[in-house]
């Protein structure tokens, strides 16, 4: 069933009763009926239309690459990038607001010291101070700080959800930086080979057209030929580079372009997706949007709590220089009679804010769905190609060998050989990076469905600090 915004402020009645009624105002567990009732407002398929694996969604999905240097640059990362650093501040900052927010239940004690001299004439001079200790107090009789308290703390608990989520996003673009930088040094290596063989092959046609046995529109083909092999291999070494930079930046290294990567891991075999509606209990960005969701609803009823009476009560106990000792208590009443529309401008403003919060997490969830989506129809897809693809090369690599040897017999043309190597080349390299797109959509489906990198001992030390 599908809730209408007019009615969205019920959304979570079960959560303000336990508020108002249990008195925790730091318990962040959502009630299950209140989560059902999200969840709800986007329709959940019960399968993935892409091809996928049935079966629980797995963690630890790091050591199925079997990269044990993969392994210390993510652990680098964790430690080292200043995004987590600053997702690990937002929660202090987060905790600390709630703390501050929770002061406003407890009384205030505070000491106040003053001292007056008049003079009413050149010789008369009268003095008086005191010294007086001040306590003020605001009960929370309608629960608009406990509103706001909750609020804060569902607010601290989006942020470590986002924290959580943003050490799993680290962890994905370390490996797919890696295969990155791992595909790039493989491409360079096999173009560098392929200016050794072109190379090779222009110095025999030199020396041919010197002898007079060769054809000069082969030599002039095949020295462009070199020229461009070696624009290729400058270009891999650049791609390289930059590629190494970026992932030496990344786990907080200076860019020094001193990784050195191995060659590309053997793609493992397909994994399990589980279910769509898994997705909501998994991903930590869609429980990061929830508590938003329920921090944007206790706003709200904390604003619409700003038209009932303030009680204020107050007591002060010191010393005067002149009576001795002094003491009061006073109490006070406020409530807004009119206010030109300030308050309700404020609950518009609020209840603005929790649509806005409900539409961003139905918003995460699709995103969520499309990401699961597109990487289980892109698997399938990489993989047809390079299974396509490595029967090019295959049959490219016959076909230049077959037409070198002919040419070396006095049959054809070298035109002809360079025609075939240039399509085995492009081929390889080709193949080369659709092995390295495929680990990185391997990486990719294992972000969307919200699989931890995680050792099961890592979580538990985590969970222990």
């Amino acid at each position: 069933m599908h809730l209408r915004h007019r009615t969205l402020p019920l959304l979570f009645s079960t959560a303000a009763a336990a508020l108002l009624l249990g008195g925790c105002a730091t318990d962040t567990v959502m009630p299950k009926e209140d989560v059902a009732a999200l969840q709800a407002q986007q329709p959940h398929p019960a399968h993935y239309a892409s091809s996928y694996v049935g079966g629980k969604v797995q963690d630890n999905w790091l050591h199925r690459f079997h990269d044990s240097t993969l392994d210390q640059l993510v652990r680098e990362a964790q430690q080292n990038n200043p995004d987590i650093k600053i997702a690990a501040q937002r929660i202090a900052q987060a905790e600390a607001i709630m703390r501050f927010t929770g002061t406003g239940m407890m009384p205030q004690l505070n000491l106040q010291g003053t001292y007056t001299q008049r003079s009413w004439e050149v010789q008369s001079k009268h003095g008086r101070g005191n010294i007086v200790l001040a306590l003020n107090w605001e009960p929370d009789i309608w629960g608009k700080i406990s509103h706001q308290t909750k609020r804060d703390a569902f607010t601290m608990q989006a942020q470590g959800a986002y924290y959580a989520w943003a050490r799993q996003s680290l962890s994905a673009n370390t490996a797919k930086l890696w295969f990155l930088v791992a595909s790039d040094r493989m491409i360079y290596e096999f173009t560098d080979q392929v200016v050794a063989i072109q190379s090779k092959a222009q110095h025999i046609l030199d020396q041919r057209a010197k002898i007079g046995q060769g054809n000069m529109r082969d030599v002039h083909m095949s020295r462009a030929m070199v020229a461009e092999a070696k624009e290729t291999r400058t270009a891999a070494l650049s791609a390289k580079e930059r590629d190494t930079r970026a992932l030496e930046v990344l786990i907080g290294r200076y860019p020094a372009n001193a990784l050195h990567a191995k060659r590309l891991p053997p793609v493992p075999s397909r994994i399990p997706a589980g279910i769509p509606a898994d997705l909501l209990n998994r991903r930590p960005d869609i429980i990061a949007a929830q508590y938003q969701v329920a921090a944007a609803f206790h706003n709200t009823k904390a604003v619409e709590l700003l038209r009932l009476p303030r009680i204020t009560l107050s007591g002060q106990a010191g010393v005067d220089v002149i009576q001795d000792t002094m003491a009061k208590l006073i109490g006070g009443l406020f409530m807004p009679i009119f206010d030109a529309g300030a308050i309700q401008a404020q609950i518009d403003a609020a209840t603005a804010e929790q649509k806005i919060a409900i539409e961003n997490y139905r918003n995460t969830v699709l995103n969520a769905y499309e990401e699961v989506e597109n990487a289980l129809a892109l698997e399938q897809q990489l993989v047809t190609r390079y299974a396509y693809i490595s029967t090019m090369v295959k049959e490219y690599k016959t076909t230049y060998d077959m037409t070198k040897k002919n040419y070396e017999i006095g049959q054809g043309t070298y035109i002809d050989v360079l025609t075939v190597q240039a399509k085995w080349i492009s081929a390889q390299i080709q193949k080369l990076r659709i092995h390295k797109e495929r680990l990185i959509n391997r990486v990719n489906l294992h972000l969307a469905l919200g699989g931890s990198f995680d050792t099961p001992q890592s979580k538990s030390a985590r969970k222990g600090r």
